[in-house]
C-alpha cells in the first residue's frame, strides 16, 4: 500500500539511507496523502538517540547475548582481527538500524491509528427508488422518515447516521420527516437547490423534466439555497413553499427567477395539495394538460400523448382517491373536451 511505502521511506531517511530517488518518491507520495505530512514533519524531526558510550555499551551487550544464543555453536576460537572490525561495523549498522526501526514503528503506529480515524475508502451508498405507479415509504440509518413517490430516487450513505452532515440526494418528489440531531444537520441535495434542516416535516418535488423545483415546508424551520445563487439563502416558515422556476431542459429561468408562496390548502379533508400524495390522494391545482399527464404517468405507471399542442392548454383542477385512469380520465372530460384511447400502457389524448 502507497501509506505503508511512505512509512518505509520515512525509515530510511531517518537512517541516511534514502537515495534521492527514494526521498522525490516520499515527496511525491506526500502530495497524494497530505494528510500525512505533519506527522512525517514530526517524526523527521525527531533525533536519532545518540549512540553515548553507556548507550553502546549496553547496547552491544545486548546484541552479543543475542548472537550467543542464536550461534552458540560457533566456538570461543579467537577472530582474526579484519573479523572484529568487520563485526563492530556491523554493530553499528545495527545501532543505527535500531535507531531507525524506533522512528518506523512509531510512525506505522501513527499509520495505523490515522487509518481508523480517517477513513480512506468512500463510504458505502444505498439507494431507494420507485417506479412510475408506485409509492414507497422508508426510515433512514438516522431514523429520518421519508415517502417517496412514482419515478423517485434516493441516494445517501449507509452509515449516514454517524456523520455530521447527514445528507441526501434525490431526483423527484419525496416527503422527510427528519430525526431531529441538533449536532448533525440534515441536508437534501437536488440538481437545482439544497435545503438544510435540523429537525422538521418538508415535502421537496424535483423532477428533471418539469418546469419547477419546490420546496414546502409543514413544520419546523428549513434554509434553502439554489445551486446556481449560493449567496441567496432563503428561510422559510411553516406553509411556506421556495419555486424555481425552470425549462424542461433544465436550464434556469433568470428572468423568473425565485419565489415564495403559501402551500395550498385542499378543500377535502383539509389536505395540503403539496403533501396530498402522501396519503395517496392525486391533486390536481389548476394545472395544464401537460403538468396533470406527467402526474398520471407517476401515478399509474403509463405513458401519456397529447397529439395535439392545443391540448397542452387546458386546465384542471381536481382531487382523487382511489379512482382509476379511465374514471379520472372521464371526470375531467366534463371541464373540457378531448377524446382519449388507452392501448395497454398508453394514453392518446386528442381533441
Amino acid at each position: 500500500m502507497e501509506q505503508e511505502r511512505i512509512w518505509l521511506l520515512l525509515g530510511r531517511k531517518v537512517s541516511g539511507e534514502a537515495s534521492m530517488a527514494e526521498l522525490r518518491e516520499l515527496e511525491e507520495l506526500l502530495v497524494q496523502y497530505p494528510e500525512l505530512r505533519y506527522q512525517v514533519s514530526v517524526l523527521s524531526s525527531m533525533p536519532v538517540p545518540e549512540t553515548t558510550p553507556a548507550w553502546t555499551e549496553k547496547t552491544e551487550l545486548a546484541l552479543e547475548k543475542h548472537l550467543l544464543r542464536i550461534g552458540s555453536d560457533l566456538g570461543t576460537a579467537e577472530q582474526p582481527a579484519e573479523n572484529n572490525v568487520r563485526h563492530r561495523k556491523s554493530r553499528a549498522g545495527v545501532l543505527v538500524a535500531l535507531s531507525s526501526l524506533v522512528v518506523l514503528l512509531g510512525g506505522y503506529c501513527l499509520f495505523l491509528l490515522n487509518s481508523k480515524t480517517t477513513p480512506k475508502v468512500p463510504a458505502e451508498m444505498a439507494e431507494i427508488q420507485t417506479r412510475n405507479g408506485s409509492r414507497s415509504r422508508a426510515t433512514l440509518p438516522d431514523g429520518t422518515e421519508v415517502w417517496l413517490n412514482g419515478g423517485s430516487r434516493i441516494t445517501y450513505q449507509r452509515d449516514m447516521n454517524t456523520q455530521q452532515k447527514r445528507e441526501v440526494y434525490l431526483s423527484g418528489e419525496a416527503y422527510f420527516k427528519v430525526a431531529k440531531d441538533a449536532e448533525n444537520p440534515f441536508v437534501v441535495k437536488t440538481e437545482r437547490l439544497e435545503v438544510n434542516v435540523l429537525g422538521t416535516a418538508f415535502n421537496v418535488k424535483a423532477y428533471p423534466n418539469e418546469e419547477q423545483t419546490e420546496t414546502s415546508l409543514i413544520s419546523g424551520s428549513v434554509e434553502v439555497v439554489p445551486a446556481n445563487d449560493q449567496e441567496r439563502r432563503v428561510q422559510l416558515q411553516p406553509n411556506q413553499k421556495f419555486i424555481i422556476r425552470h425549462t424542461q431542459d433544465g436550464n434556469a429561468r433568470p428572468s423568473l427567477g425565485y419565489s415564495v408562496e403559501q402551500v395550498r390548502m385542499n378543500g377535502q379533508n383539509d389536505l395540503i395539495n403539496e403533501t396530498a400524495w402522501c396519503d395517496n390522494i392525486l391533486v390536481f391545482d389548476n394545472e395544464n394538460f401537460g403538468s396533470v399527464a406527467l402526474k398520471m404517468e407517476r401515478w399509474f405507471g403509463v405513458k401519456v400523448y397529447l397529439t395535439d399542442k392545443k391540448l397542452k392548454a387546458y386546465r384542471f383542477t381536481g382531487t382523487f382517491k382511489n379512482e382509476s385512469l379511465p374514471q379520472i380520465l372521464e371526470a375531467l372530460k366534463v371541464t373540457s373536451s378531448f377524446r382519449c384511447e388507452i392501448k395497454g400502457n398508453e394514453v392518446f389524448i386528442n381533441q
